[in-house]
């Protein structure tokens, strides 16, 4: 009797999981161009975060789950001032505050794994971030994105 030998399938290496801050920017209204110019990394770079291909670094994990609280506050606020419109897009508003809510969830969820100096490295950044957000209105203009319903929702509104 031959025994057989099955040479052993090599197991593909396992994927970084697609991170809830980028989900959520995403719903959000922010871009990836945005990331990569609020990161100041090439737009190669946060794909290759996005699609989990490479580990983003805690201090900018923390950073962008930082920035994706900021524009999720301007998203409520630019719902709250609209004043009257139709109901589809009161649901829309609503659907990508909730979904974006959730993501925000999950992802500080997971941030409770970073070390304490990506906390630190992380709050600076968004420090340095909020002051350029007060000139260039980044997060109004990501939350009037959603509002017009030039987000990633698919939505006509």
């Amino acid at each position: 009797m031959t025994a057989y030998s099955i040479p052993a399938q090599p197991t593909p290496p396992e994927a970084n999981p697609v991170l809830s801050v980028f989900e959520g920017l995403e719903l959000a209204g922010v871009t990836p161009g945005m990331i990569s110019r609020f990161c100041d990394v090439e737009p190669a770079e946060v794909s290759a975060w996005r699609k989990g291909a490479v580990n983003v670094p805690w201090g900018r994990m923390v950073f962008l789950t930082l920035v994706l609280t900021r524009v999720i506050d301007e998203l409520t606020r630019t719902q709250d001032q609209w004043g009257p419109a139709r109901k589809v897009w009161r649901l829309h508003m609503q659907l990508s505050l909730e979904k974006a809510q959730d993501r925000l969830d999950s992802q500080t969820d997971h941030n409770s794994e970073a070390p304490a100096g990506a906390f630190r490295q992380g709050e600076r950044l968004f420090e340095q971030w909020l002051a350029q957000d007060a000139l260039f209105g980044w997060a109004a203009e990501a939350a009037n994105r959603v509002a017009l319903g030039e987000d990633s929702t698919g939505l006509d509104i």
